[in-house]
């Protein structure tokens, strides 16, 4: 992350000088942005909103393209983080792969287009997002919005006649009419309960607020100089969280949420802040226990017989009898067919959407995780690429979480990195780059880099005021 520059007015060419504190004091498109990802789906909730569900879920991607095109609609000399390169070679490999005699045109195009709206963040956050300061606010709107995401999710297996979405996925029923049944159980009192689905249409989509709010709710309670009441606030709201993601019976999110947990204990360690570490440690066991145990009185023997086995058999087992199917099967089968790729567009939603029902000999394949989905568009190359700028993007965080001499620095690339791998975890259980958590991923990744690199450029005007 180091200024290739010698001043910052040659990086950035635009109309009125940058004032990365006077960014930092206002409220801004960045957070505006989060909120869109987040908060769209309670449009969902509408009466009749599903005659226009396709558009309000592609809603926050256009709106990610778009905003790519605003802060690069003048030329700069300004540096991209290192993970941008990566990103902008697996995009042209996925334009190349159009070529490939079984693409769906049409989905193709449209696969190329998504993917970089989903990227596009990693290219322009840096330039919304200038300090720690800003950062922070913006973790801090991904926090409440999954918050109360989690919140709902609870409420609405007490209330579902009053909390529940008046209509679930249209497109999800018409692919599989039994689909909300099959995420249906019994509960503690004998009455039915869909999984809830906090800000979405779809049983169980509460799963990911959930995890996203323990995990940031752990680290948010345990910073330095906090008042007593932020910390409460953020340890209740884990709780909620990982009860939440208990009541959606989604157990790999449950089993990321603990490693994820013990993997911020271990950064707290590496950064000499033993105290911080051992309290996260005794905090997070606490959660994860309490949370079980009110999640259990609700959801019965269903829940119970649900989670029971990951102690018996081991997450590992658990993981392998499950989600490792897919990964063995990738890694034996589909590996082995399409080592260059399949073609563009025969996956996903874009085939769903654009996909050519004439092209017999190119049928729709079906992904799982995301490495299946990598491997279809790009083949070998693009594991190499993706996981290249994936990998970049978590070294640089790394980095500045166990070298950044501020310690609120550290704090906010901490929670950067958690999430990171929070989001890379999940691709092994879903194709999570296909989604609005890929959006995320970048999103944060973008906002850490321009918050280092505005504090390069304060670094660097105040020692040429002293020489000056």
């Amino acid at each position: 992350m180091r200024s290739q520059a010698s001043s910052p007015s040659t990086w950035i060419e635009i109309d009125e000088p940058l004032n990365p504190q006077r960014n930092a004091e206002q409220w801004g498109w960045a957070e505006l942005f989060v909120a869109i990802q987040l908060l769209l789906g309670l449009v969902l909730f509408l009466p009749g909103a599903q005659s226009y569900r396709t558009a309000v879920r592609a809603l926050p991607y256009v709106v990610s393209g778009v905003a790519l095109i605003y802060y690069f609609r003048r030329g700069t000399g300004e540096p991209l983080p290192a993970s941008s390169k990566w990103l902008v070679a697996s995009l042209a490999l996925l334009a190349v792969n159009l070529l490939h005699g079984t693409t769906h045109w049409l989905a193709g195009i449209a696969q190329v287009v998504f993917q970089a709206c989903v990227a596009a963040p990693a290219f322009w956050m840096g330039r919304a997002v200038r300090t720690e300061t800003h950062l922070m606010r913006v973790v801090w709107v991904l926090f409440v919005a999954s918050g109360l995401s989690s919140v709902l999710g609870i409420l609405q297996v007490y209330y579902p006649e009053t909390f529940l979405p008046r209509e679930f996925s249209a497109l999800a029923q018409s692919l599989n009419p039994a689909a909300i049944r099959s995420l249906t159980y019994i509960g503690a009192d004998g009455r039915e309960i869909i999984r809830p689905p906090g800000f979405s249409d779809m049983p169980g989509g509460a799963a990911v607020a959930g995890l996203t709010t323990m995990i940031l709710g752990l680290v948010l309670a345990v910073r330095r100089d906090q008042r007593l009441v932020t910390i409460a606030g953020c340890l209740i709201a884990a709780a909620l969280g990982m009860t939440a993601l208990y009541l959606t019976h989604v157990r790999s999110l449950s089993i990321l949420a603990v490693a994820s947990g013990g993997m911020f204990c271990v950064l707290r360690f590496r950064q000499g802040r033993i105290v911080d570490g051992a309290v996260t440690l005794i905090a997070g066991v606490l959660l994860v226990v309490g949370a079980y145990t009110w999640a259990v009185a609700l959801g019965g023997q269903a829940l119970s017989d649900r989670f029971v086995p990951l102690v018996n058999d081991g997450v590992f087992r658990a993981f392998d009898e499950n989600r490792g199917i897919f990964l063995r099967y990738t890694l034996a089968e589909t590996l082995y067919d399409y080592p260059l790729g399949a073609g563009l567009g025969r996956w996903g939603m874009m085939n769903v959407l654009f996909g050519d029902p004439t092209l017999w000999e190119a049928p729709p394949i079906h992904v799982e995780i995301q490495p299946t989905g990598w491997l279809l568009d790009g083949g070998v190359p693009m594991w190499l690429l993706y996981g290249g700028a994936i990998f970049m993007a978590l070294r640089a965080s790394y980095r500045v979480a166990v070298r950044a001499a501020s310690s609120s620095l550290q704090d906010v690339a901490t929670l950067v990195l958690c999430m990171q791998v929070t989001i890379f975890g999940l691709c092994f259980t879903g194709p999570m780059f296909n989604t609005q958590l890929g959006i995320l991923f970048w999103a944060v990744t973008g906002g850490l880099y321009g918050a280092v690199l505005g504090l390069q450029e304060q670094s660097h005007d105040h020692s040429g005021h002293e020489r000056a």
